[in-house]
């Protein structure tokens, strides 16, 4: 690949077969670590996609009455920091406290970056660079049915903490937070100054986390979306290897974010002393899904299928039936969760619905056998390149039911989870006739599930308690 890197949609232009090959080669061997940033945290929130730290700092703002007027742009958590301390009596130890505050108000899902890492069920050790626990909580959604299994280790400088055995022993996925994790103490990272002290205690061989510093010397690391000043990607390349960037080695990394890739200092130190270091100037929200889909070609028998909700099955007849784009798995896991919560049995998962099924037969059955349809509509739905995606087999066959019924018998229960357009949207002709619903990211409102539930008692004549 050239130096002067462009960034485009299609994967494809970017990178090679070779390039794919190896990275999951080096997956399906076990030999490869991730690390992690807020380049991956693009979540949805009131219908808009923001960056979370962006999100998280303009909230804090507002709650500290903050004027963050002559700040460029969006604020960063540090600009909040450094304007909060302006003030004499701000005291930095207080807002530790905020910021956790704001982030458990928002309380986001985890993006659907996030996710799709976590479906490359070959990576079982993620570095994390946020304090969030949205990593965490996407692995224990994906892999473990949202059951909490993955484990969560935190270090901090006055806390020093490693993983429990080395990597090759661990048996449960897991994630370090290097940067420390969200707490009411004063044990993480919300500004560059804590971040200066974390790297001075990291350089501490007493408090060094030595099993995970050999993992990252040994293995391959991919970086996605660590979008880290120019003087703090090298140290990290630099720590982390545990040797000069410029020996001979056997392992690789890859910086994935075209950031990154516009950093003409960082990418000139790079091309000069780190050859085996590959920057891909690629969206990494892009390169997740794309290396999901394809780790699943790779190895289909390997992808997740414990289904997202405890005790909802497909086999549930006269369940509410669920039905979204891949794409809005998260929006449609939350309004799932909303339902499931209120005593209404959801079919949610799609797990069952193999290769070799007979797949027509299985969804026709699911439609005819539920009590509610609820279509997820988003602007993943509108893409014309989606429009033989699994998701409409399963509208086509609800409007096909619905055809059959009376104007006015409540069957179809159209969701609006972004800013798609209400009722202007492609969708089967008998979906514009129901009564739709706007449910920024999959948060539907009590009235709503008040609604769904009353129908569902009165169409299947039960309901749980």
């Amino acid at each position: 690949m050239s130096d002067e890197i462009s960034v485009h949609d299609d994967l494809a232009d970017e990178l090679d077969e070779f390039f794919w090959g190896d990275l999951l080669d080096y997956i399906a061997d076990g030999h490869v670590v991730v690390v992690v940033d807020s380049g991956l945290l693009e979540v949805s929130y009131r219908g808009q996609h923001i960056g979370f730290d962006a999100l998280v700092a303009t909230r804090l703002a507002e709650r500290l009455h903050l004027d963050m007027r002559g700040i460029a742009g969006v604020p960063r958590l540090d600009d909040v920091v450094s304007r909060y301390l302006l003030s004499p009596r701000a005291r930095k130890e207080d807002l530790y406290v905020r910021v956790a505050q704001v982030v458990k108000d928002l309380d986001v899902e985890p993006p659907q970056a996030l996710l799709d890492l976590a479906a490359v069920t070959g990576l079982d050790l993620f570095v994390t660079l946020a304090f969030d626990g949205l990593l965490v909580r996407a692995i224990d959604l994906v892999r473990h049915a949202g059951q909490s299994r993955t484990a969560a280790i935190a270090f901090a400088p006055n806390r020093a903490a490693d993983l429990p055995v080395p990597r090759e022993r661990l048996t449960t996925p897991t994630v370090f937070h290097l940067l420390g994790r969200q707490s009411s103490a004063p044990e993480w990272v919300i500004c560059d100054e804590d971040r200066l002290e974390f790297l001075h205690a990291l350089q501490d061989d007493a408090r060094r986390p030595k099993l995970l510093f050999d993992a990252l010397r040994d293995d391959h690391l991919l970086l996605i979306g660590c979008r880290l000043p120019d003087w703090l990607a090298r140290f990290f390349l630099r720590a982390a290897r545990n040797e000069r960037l410029s020996s001979r080695r056997q392992t690789v990394e890859y910086l994935v974010d075209p950031r990154v890739a516009g950093d003409l200092g960082l990418r000139a130190f790079l091309a000069d002393f780190s050859p085996a270091t590959r920057v891909v100037a690629l969206d990494p929200a892009g390169f997740c899904a794309e290396l999901r889909k394809r780790w699943v070609q790779r190895q289909p028998h390997s992808t997740p299928s414990a289904s997202p909700l405890a005790g909802t099955s497909a086999a549930v007849e006269g369940a509410v039936f669920i039905s979204y784009s891949s794409q809005d798995t998260a929006a449609a896991r939350s309004l799932a969760q909303a339902l499931d919560a209120a005593g209404i049995d959801v079919w949610f998962d799609h797990a069952e619905l193999k290769a070799g099924d007979d797949w027509d037969r299985r969804i026709r059955r699911g439609v005819e056998d539920s009590t509610l349809f609820v279509p997820v509509i988003s602007g993943a739905t509108q893409d014309a390149q989606r429009r033989r995606d699994f998701f409409w087999r399963e509208w086509n066959a609800a409007d096909e039911r619905a055809r059959g019924m009376a104007p006015d018998e409540p069957f179809l229960l159209p969701v609006v989870i972004d800013d798609t357009p209400p009722y202007g949207s492609v969708v089967p002709d008998r979906f514009r006739a129901a009564q739709w619903t706007l449910a920024p990211g999959g948060r539907v409102t009590p009235e709503f599930v008040d609604r769904v539930r009353d129908l569902y008692r009165r169409v299947s004549g039960r309901g749980r308690s």
